[in-house]
């Protein structure tokens, strides 16, 4: 049974089609979506867009034509359907396909501006997964991995551009070293808490495609709550828009 709604991130004002039952958006996708400086014009890519919360999202910020890349039928449908539903054909396009196979739609060094909040978690003959297949291979390295996905964002994005990710910290070594093997280098970074005790639990990276070696700038970690268990006045604003 379907469980739908409608949604929007912060004060996009784009609606965002969703069923609950399989798949919605979460802090991760409204903090990347607040994170990312997309392209003013040319081309973006959301790659594992699931229902196309982040792209769709983006059309509030740019111009640019932008495509949504997502495996599973089911999210793509979605995602088509918030597309009309917000009157974005022209500008806002669903690519139900293996990211693997982009090349089939674009050429190399093509893309001014990538996105992706992809899985997070790999797969092992130990790995619990949920009973729920679509949200499980939107967590999991199911369909695609870190290494095919920075791959991807190698041969799509046009040099001296920017791709911009969130992960776990957990796996931030390997990201950052597989990011530097395909001379993608991390720009701007930011560190994401519950609370301002606690370990962060996610990671925002803003990275650029580049031969030449990049200075980092690490930003303020950006806590959720306050002392007081309320979303903190920056999270509220993120999250909310107001």
């Amino acid at each position: 049974m379907s469980i739908n709604s409608q949604d929007i991130i912060s004060n996009s004002g784009i609606i965002i089609n969703q069923d609950k039952k399989l798949y919605s958006f979460n802090l991760d996708t409204i903090l990347l979506y607040n994170f990312a400086k997309p392209a003013k014009k040319g081309k973006i890519v959301d790659l594992c867009s699931g229902n196309g919360a982040i792209g769709l999202s983006l059309a509030s910020k740019t111009k640019a034509q932008i495509y949504l890349v997502e495996i599973q039928s089911q999210l793509s449908k979605l995602a088509s359907q918030s597309i009309e539903d917000n009157h974005l054909q022209d500008q806002v396009h669903s690519i139900n396909d293996d990211l693997k196979k982009l090349p089939q739609y674009f050429d190399h060094d093509t893309i001014d501006t990538i996105v992706c909040n992809p899985p997070y978690f790999k797969v092992s003959k130990q790995t619990v997964l949920k009973d729920n297949q679509v949200l499980a291979i939107a967590r999991h390295e199911i369909k695609t991995n870190l290494e095919i996905i920075l791959t991807t964002i190698k041969i799509m994005l046009k040099e001296n551009s920017h791709a911009y990710l969130v992960y776990r910290p957990e796996r931030l070594s390997e990201l950052l070293t597989i990011m530097a093997q395909q001379k993608i280098q991390a720009k701007r970074m930011r560190f994401v808490r519950s609370k301002k005790d606690q370990d962060a639990n996610l990671v925002l990276i803003d990275a650029v495609k580049t031969v030449k070696e990049a200075s980092l700038k690490v930003e303020p970690d950006l806590v959720i709550y306050d002392d007081n268990h309320q979303l903190s006045k920056e999270a509220s604003l993120l999250i909310n828009g107001k």
